[in-house]
């Protein structure tokens, strides 16, 4: 195995090639076989369609599929088991396909830097920008958050990339960035809009709210490329906004009481703040409740208003729920609940919370 790692070895390219199977097209990642399974030819491009990124097969006629493992398993008429073996074996036979290799991530520094530069590259369209307002986001906070539109155009994307490596920036490491079967530095895309992370004051990473619901029923994803070669992936970050003139010292060190707020998404949690001058963290449904502990602690609450948007309310309220009120109130936190239903609704609660928090 000299020179070789064993993703290589198991890559389904590799096993097409040790298997001699029929290639008959290669779009993008894909790869387009005569499918040795039902053992016709109905269409030129083939039956059985595999995946270089996912490492998997599958074959629309005779619905066989699995992993580049099965596959030889199958083929072979041996054991899962001792098909690996046997692929370990073997000197790898690759195509110049790219595989998935994921880099180890950059730190808050850099991914701040390279953030600020690609938004600054992006631009934000008449659509999105209605939506921002109808929101009640001022034209200055738009601006200085630098929500942006997604670019979905290709060859603009890398346009965009090639200028970032100009300025001598690296995309490895970068979540939301990966190179392409050509070995040119891409992005991923989605139709919606760039929402950054903020955290220390610096650019963690981006959430996207889509245009339209993700297949998992949520309008809110992450800038990621976890699954793609020399991909990054994005981590569950938490966001912290405050105002601005604020040390993040004198914060995490406060003696001084404070109610602040929780929002379950990072737009949300942006509405809210554009309302208050209230602190702020938001979160993916998804956070570690130790994390939540931590920042609450560190930042001296005295109570903790969690605020909930729909999608949170439908999918993971009781995950939400119970990790907040099991870190919080063994702490002697009071923790209230909302919930986000109308703009109105938020802007008059946010009202209400200002006046709360300077009787606390």
């Amino acid at each position: 195995m000299q020179g070789y790692n064993v993703y290589e070895y198991v890559n389904i390219s590799n096993v097409i090639n040790q298997l001699h199977l029929k290639k008959t097209n290669q779009i993008g990642y894909y790869i387009y076989t005569l499918c040795p399974f039902c053992q016709r030819e109905k269409e030129k491009n083939g039956y059985l369609k595999l995946n270089t990124i996912n490492n998997t097969y599958i074959c629309k006629n005779c619905q066989e599929s699995g992993s580049s493992i099965d596959l030889y398993a199958n083929l072979k008429y041996i054991s899962k088991k001792d098909a690996f073996k046997m692929l370990l074996k073997d000197t790898p036979v690759l195509d110049n396909v790219p595989y998935v290799f994921n880099n180890p991530i950059k730190d808050e520094w850099y991914r701040d830097l390279v953030y600020r530069k690609f938004l600054d590259m992006q631009n934000l369209n008449k659509v999105h920008y209605n939506k921002l307002k109808n929101m009640n986001f001022t034209d200055e906070y738009i601006r200085n958050y630098q929500f942006k539109s997604i670019e979905n155009n290709n060859y603009k994307k890398r346009k965009i990339c090639m200028e970032l490596q100009k300025q001598e920036l690296r995309l490895d490491g970068i979540p939301g960035f990966y190179q392409d079967t050509n070995f040119k530095w891409n992005y991923k895309s989605h139709k919606g809009i760039f929402i950054p992370v903020i955290l220390n004051n610096k650019i963690q990473g981006l959430r996207i709210l889509l245009d339209n619901e993700y297949r998992l029923e949520t309008e809110n994803i992450w800038f990621s490329s976890n699954n793609e070669y020399n991909g990054t992936k994005a981590y569950n970050w938490p966001m912290i906004l405050t105002e601005t003139t604020r040390n993040w010292l004198d914060i995490y060190n406060s003696k001084q009481k404070e109610v602040i707020i929780i929002a379950t998404e990072m737009i949300l949690a942006h509405k809210l703040f554009n309302n208050s001058n209230m602190t702020v963290i938001g979160i993916p449904n998804n956070i570690d409740k130790d994390l939540i502990l931590n920042i609450v602690k560190r930042m001296n609450a005295s109570e903790v208003i969690l605020y909930l948007d729909k999608y949170t309310i439908l999918h993971t309220s009781n995950y939400v729920f119970s990790n907040v009120i099991d870190v919080l109130e063994k702490q002697n936190i009071r923790v209230d609940f909302r919930v986000a239903v109308s703009e109105k609704n938020i802007e008059m609660d946010t009202i209400e919370m200002e006046k709360q928090r300077k009787t606390a």
